[in-house]
């Protein structure tokens, strides 16, 4: 899986010259907290919303240029997500320019990017399903997971309801909901399938 295949291309971007009071304005019109500065297709700098509030506070009018974060961590278009999954992971930040070799932004990678990714990797044949089982007594939730198991291709996730503990949940995918069914009933359970 490649950058160039998640990224958001086409990103919202400033210029140098961008008064600092209307990139806070474009950012929080958009709900962004950062945003690349750009000058000739050239990625040059990312302005934080924490940076330029700071600025503002204490300089008055001032531009991206004096405010951004010079030489910004980027990733190039043909590198593969999990290694912009590492970079945002290890540098802690929201957002990871992409770049040509030349240097020109083409787009970004954002977690939410990076998580469309692993959801197209884990992709399931149905959308996932919940089912919340009432466990009959003697049954705690890993006899009943189980259960589950024994009879379904995947379950995903598993819990109890906090306040009482003879609920859980299950969401499984790709399941013959019948058998799943079938067998809880004979062990005494009580299955709804929870439609959100």
């Amino acid at each position: 899986m490649l950058v160039k295949d998640y990224m958001t291309t086409n990103p919202t971007t400033v210029s140098p010259g961008d008064r600092a009071s209307e990139i806070i304005n474009k950012m929080k019109g958009l709900g962004y907290s950062q945003l690349p500065v750009v000058e000739n297709r050239k990625l040059i700098g990312i302005v934080t919303e924490k940076g330029l509030s700071r600025a503002l506070g204490s300089m008055g009018p001032v531009s991206a240029d004096k405010v951004m974060l010079d030489d910004p961590v980027t990733i190039l278009e043909e590198a593969s997500i999990e290694n912009a999954a590492d970079i945002i992971r290890k540098v802690d930040i929201n957002i990871l320019p992409v770049v040509t070799k030349e240097g020109d932004l083409v787009g970004i990678v954002s977690v939410s990017d990076i998580l469309d990714a692993l959801r197209d990797k884990f992709s399931f044949n149905e959308k996932p399903i919940k089912l919340e089982v009432k466990t009959s007594p003697g049954l705690g939730l890993f006899d009943v997971l189980h259960l589950v198991e024994a009879n379904s291709d995947k379950v995903l996730s598993f819990s109890s309801a906090p306040l009482d503990r003879s609920v859980c949940y299950f969401w499984v995918v790709d399941s013959d909901l019948g058998r799943i069914e079938k067998v809880l009933r004979e062990n005494g359970c009580k299955v709804t399938v929870v439609h959100s």
